[in-house]
């Protein structure tokens, strides 16, 4: 195909599609999709996700304000990430640095003003420096003081001198920052297995394969699938199990004794999450190497034990899911029932978050399901998991822009909230959005409650029956979006929580005022 065929199949000038070739233009979401489409390949050609992460995450790192007098384009950020990604990589810990140095600094500058015995110790440190200063003084300028008395002042000197090394000891023990060096050089564990998972698709091909010898093993194809599994747990590991009652189990909802060979479940934890528990132990049991070994060895992200740790309970996760919710079966069924999550929670007997989960691991080469993104957030607005296949951009340090339908849908607890926003850039996403609780263990203990959001590129939306009856392609249907406050250009949104980059803030005229300005308002 020539390139003034495929110009003329995507509906741009081929000199257009000469600049996209030579990297003077940007590829946007809509038109990337069109040419994979053109050219029946995947999207990931043409723009791999370490890339993709990468430009997102030096774009939010520059636009902090400590950068706000460098005039840094687009164009010179995709050329950092796709021409020198070593030094991307090593912006990207600096800054990790900074932040964390940063918070360090808050957090102790807060402690000093309210920890009460920080404040009794700063009083006592006055109160002995003056003692010592005044004695001493006294001893400076009576030269004449009978030997008793000289030596009794000495006396007072020397023990106020003790007093104070004990207290600034004691202070410095209260502020040590020991530590806090090897923490800034690293990504917390968290964010490490987030970019672990991203960086594999969110898909493992191995740990798929031992979902489905379990399921062959255990019968898992049967009705009574717990039984199973607790029947499972006892022959192979022998492992006994127990439904506990709030009488006799109040700290967690699982504990497994490993000496004693039993696991405790709270009688509070719904059907599919007894399943998902049991499924997830014998994922821990029978397949601690290969966990060991997806987090050793193919994992750059994981730079220390605790991130890899992490990564180990994060694909013992993932194995469950992939027990429970078997790949082919279940991408079958997304795409019949065209993604209805709740028919998808009858029909696997599943969670609405397993379900959501399992949605965005459909990532296998050949046999995919649409391209979606995955956010989970808890009333404060903190983001606790987060992946995109869609092109979606999720802030990484802080939270998100607040007119995303994840923060509306904490309105209307359990009702499915559509969206179709639209981003800075022009690009479009849809999104639906459930506000979920975690169960209670009883009186007196408290739930957790989030905020389970997944969507795709507008141009899969269709596939999704959320989508029926909406005008995809309006202008009016699509609410305006930003990133994060902080990384959004759009100077008048009522709904700011940070200003807006400086460069992005529109002057207004001499004779116009606000007399009631909003963050991002003059």
């Amino acid at each position: 195909m020539s390139q003034v065929q495929l110009a003329e199949r995507l509906g741009i000038s081929s000199s257009y599609l000469n600049l996209i070739e030579h990297n003077q233009r940007n590829l946007t979401v809509h038109l990337l999709l069109r040419i994979s489409a053109a050219l029946n390949v995947s999207p990931q050609i043409f723009a791999t996700q370490n890339e993709t992460k990468s430009i997102a995450e030096l774009t939010e790192i520059l636009k902090d304000p400590m950068f706000e007098d460098l005039s840094i384009d687009e164009r010179e950020i995709n050329a950092i990430a796709s021409e020198h990604p070593s030094i991307g990589v090593a912006l990207s810990k600096t800054y990790n640095a900074f932040r964390t140095i940063q918070e360090d600094y808050q957090n102790l500058n807060e402690r000093l003003s309210q920890d009460s015995l920080l404040a009794t110790n700063t009083h006592r440190l006055r109160t002995l420096l003056t003692s010592i200063v005044s004695f001493s003084e006294i001893l400076h300028d009576n030269v004449d003081l009978p030997p008793h008395e000289r030596q009794n002042f000495l006396k007072i000197v020397l023990g106020e001198s003790e007093n104070l090394t004990q207290t600034v000891n004691t202070m410095v023990d209260l502020v040590s920052g020991e530590g806090m060096t090897a923490k800034a050089v690293n990504t917390s564990p968290n964010e490490a297995v987030t970019d672990f998972m991203q960086a594999h698709n969110n898909y493992f091909d191995d740990l798929e394969v031992a979902a489905q010898d379990l399921r062959r093993e255990a019968g898992m194809d049967g009705l009574s699938v717990r039984a199973r599994l607790i029947s499972y747990l006892m022959e192979k590991h022998g492992v006994s199990v127990e439904i506990a009652t709030t009488d006799t189990h109040q700290s967690r909802v699982s504990i497994f004794d490993q000496t004693k060979r039993h696991l405790v479940l709270s009688m509070s934890l719904s059907p599919p999450s007894v399943n998902f528990h049991l499924t997830l132990l014998i994922g821990h049991l029978c397949h601690a190497p290969l966990l060991e070994r997806l987090s050793d060895t193919e994992a750059s992200e994981l730079t220390s034990p605790q991130a890899r740790l992490k990564a180990q309970g994060a694909l013992a996760n993932y194995f469950a899911g992939a027990c429970l919710l078997p790949y082919d079966a279940f991408l079958e069924a997304a795409e019949e029932t065209r993604y209805d999550l709740e028919r998808l929670q009858h029909r696997f007997n599943a969670s609405f978050e397993q379900i959501a989960h399992r949605l965005v691991t459909l990532r296998r080469p050949g046999a995919a399901g649409i391209p979606m993104h995955f956010v989970r957030v808890d009333m404060a607005g903190n983001i606790s998991k987060r992946f995109s296949a869609s092109g979606l951009r999720i802030p990484r340090y802080g939270g998100a822009c607040p007119k995303w339908v994840m923060h509306r849908a904490f309105l209307t607890p359990g009702k499915i909230c559509r969206q179709i926003g639209e981003m800075n850039d022009g690009s479009r996403f849809f999104s639906i959005a459930k506000a979920v609780s975690k169960p209670s263990l009883g009186y007196g203990q408290d739930k957790s409650f989030y905020s389970i959001s997944i969507g795709c590129e507008i141009s899969q939306a269709k596939r999704m029956v959320y989508a029926d009856g909406l005008d995809t392609q309006s202008p009016t249907v699509a609410v305006p979006i930003g990133v994060a406050c902080r990384l959004c250009t759009r100077s008048g949104c009522a709904q700011r929580a940070a200003a807006p980059p400086p460069k992005a803030q529109t002057e207004q005229p001499d004779n116009w005022r606000n007399i009631s300005p909003g963050i991002g308002d003059t």
